[in-house]
């Protein structure tokens, strides 16, 4: 299979021409043309600067308190970037130093920068996913499944803490563009019930589960779902009993993300990357900077 062919195969369509305009450039190259040319959200270079911005967080330990304490984060933080930057510090900053056997459900945690991260370097770590990624570390002993999050092929009680970060906003719809198959074309919105009840059974008691989604006013795109309220509680509810609930909302502002409550999130629109390098008659781009969702909510459960 060639690069071309891969990059069409495993990304969204609106992303493909960019990873051809980048193909063939160095790191240095495409963060040059993204800082020259306004650090514009999916531009060339944004990733590698979101990357590195990521992997700095994720490994500082006076911010990762700072997100652990629910402290207002430092000026300017994430401007211009998603949501990543947010859910990865909170979840650093929270996952327990006890737990010896984690779950990844949804595969947010499969890139070089997070796996490398000292907290895995002596804890066993499983994936699950809809299908094979481009990239797998079994050099590194992380376990893969490829099943759905509704029917995991896991046995009871079996994890110490379980991940599962921007994924239930996507259980149950259209997700033909990871597995290409029209099997995967689904429109059952509320099959996130489906797949926490499967999470709660496969997490010991007093293990933690750790989720996030795009929040703000209810909106489908058919690929996922925004949730608002009334989906989140359902969500915490379908997991059932918990020791600890607690939620934490983060919200993009005009410059860069912030500690925020439910109610200054609730009116907040899903930006779609497509917005950013589609031209749309009468439809201009993101005023604020956002490149994603504009709100998260990251809940933390304890079984």
């Amino acid at each position: 299979m060639t690069l071309k062919s891969l990059a069409r195969n495993l990304l969204p369509p609106g992303l493909y021409p960019l990873a051809l305009q980048v193909a063939g450039k160095s790191a240095d190259q495409q963060l040059k043309k993204y800082h020259q040319g306004g650090r514009i959200p999916w531009s060339e270079g944004y990733l590698i600067h979101k990357t590195q911005a990521v992997a700095a967080a994720i490994r500082d330990r006076d911010l990762l308190t700072v997100f652990r304490d629910r402290r207002p984060l430092p000026k300017n933080y994430g401007l211009g970037l998603d949501e990543r930057c947010v859910e990865y510090p909170w979840l650093f900053a929270h996952l327990p130093e006890t737990a010896s056997t984690l779950l990844d459900a949804g595969s947010v945690l499969n890139h070089d920068y997070i796996v490398s991260h000292p907290y895995f370097d002596s804890r066993r770590l499983h994936i699950v996913t809809l299908s094979p990624e481009a990239m797998a570390y079994w050099e590194r002993g992380i376990g893969y499944f490829y099943d759905d999050l509704r029917h995991l092929p896991l046995r009871d009680e079996f994890y110490d803490a379980i991940v599962c970060l921007s994924t239930l906003e996507h259980v149950g719809l259209d997700n033909s563009i990871y597995t290409r198959s029209s099997d995967d074309i689904e429109a059952k919105s509320t099959d996130f019930i489906a797949a926490l009840h499967e999470l709660r059974r496969v997490l010991k008691p007093g293990g933690a589960l750790f989720i996030s989604v795009p929040f703000g006013t209810y909106q489908n795109f058919g690929s996922f779902q925004q949730f608002d309220a009334a989906l989140l509680n359902k969500a915490i509810a379908a997991f059932g009993p918990a020791q600890v609930v607690e939620k934490t909302y983060f919200k993009y502002f005009i410059n860069g993300w912030q500690v925020a409550t439910e109610a200054d999130c609730a009116n907040c629109e899903y930006v779609q990357s497509d917005e950013w390098f589609t031209q749309t008659p009468g439809k201009p781009k993101p005023s604020d900077g956002a490149a994603a969702a504009r709100a998260v909510a990251c809940v933390h459960l304890l079984r």
